[in-house]
């Protein structure tokens, strides 16, 4: 079964140019919502360079700050150590605020340029990812698809959306659940660096996981920053 184009109550929609650019951040409750069903226009391009990292402000957008942002803090040190072992020799792991950002360049994940069906090879390291993730319960995932710029921006679109969604597919399937993971396309619309050269292009054709507390976990560090009698101002 296909992991569903879902975001959370976690999630804040965060509309550019009437699109969904995503970012995760604190809300009451959790609950299916459909991925949005836009793609940039012409008209909003300016406003989404504006954004150029948005893994970055999803995880931003999710903090607590304070006492609980460091008692979460905490977690993801523990979750990043087991990610670098995890996935060692595809994808870069870091630390970002009070959550986890992951980058796999498409050509490590994808039979070929111009397909979005997983390449065998990296599957048994993609699964031992879903481990780590599922060991980590407590979080909550952006799935987020990048490309270059050959190509039509419609296309890039769709390309981007569907290699997020075979990346989300596979870790449904080894354990991730839907609840947990934002699925979102960007197409050409966040390059990290210039397409200007071969190299440039193949660094743009990406996949980021953006990895954040979910609310089970910010309401645990909040009720330890209470206890401990450090205010989370």
């Amino acid at each position: 079964m296909k992991a569903n184009k879902i975001t959370v109550n976690s999630l804040i929609i965060y509309v550019l140019g009437g699109m969904l650019i995503a970012g995760l951040s604190d809300c009451k409750s959790t609950s299916n919502l459909k991925k949005s069903s836009n793609s940039p226009s012409s008209t909003s391009k300016n406003v989404i360079s504006r954004a150029q990292n948005p893994t970055n402000y999803a995880i931003t957008a999710s903090a607590l700050g304070g006492a609980a942002g460091s008692i979460i803090g905490k977690y993801m040190d523990k979750q990043v150590v087991q990610l670098n072992q995890s996935v060692s020799g595809i994808a870069q792991v870091e630390r970002f605020g009070e959550g986890i950002k992951i980058i796999i360049n498409s050509g490590v994940l994808f039979k070929s340029d111009s397909s979005y069906a997983l390449s065998p090879d990296p599957q048994p390291i993609l699964k031992q990812l879903a481990n780590t993730l599922v060991t980590y319960k407590d979080t909550e995932i952006l799935i987020a698809g990048h490309t270059d710029n050959v190509g039509t921006a419609k296309r890039n679109q769709s390309f981007s959306e569907k290699r997020a969604e075979s990346l989300a597919d596979f870790l449904q399937s080894n354990g991730i659940a839907q609840l947990r993971m934002v699925i979102q396309g960007f197409g050409e619309y966040t390059p990290k660096v210039s397409n200007g050269t071969e190299n440039g292009r193949r660094q743009n054709e990406r996949i980021e996981l953006g990895i954040v507390a979910n609310q089970t976990l910010k309401a645990q560090a909040k009720k330890e920053a209470a206890e401990t009698g450090v205010s989370n101002k």
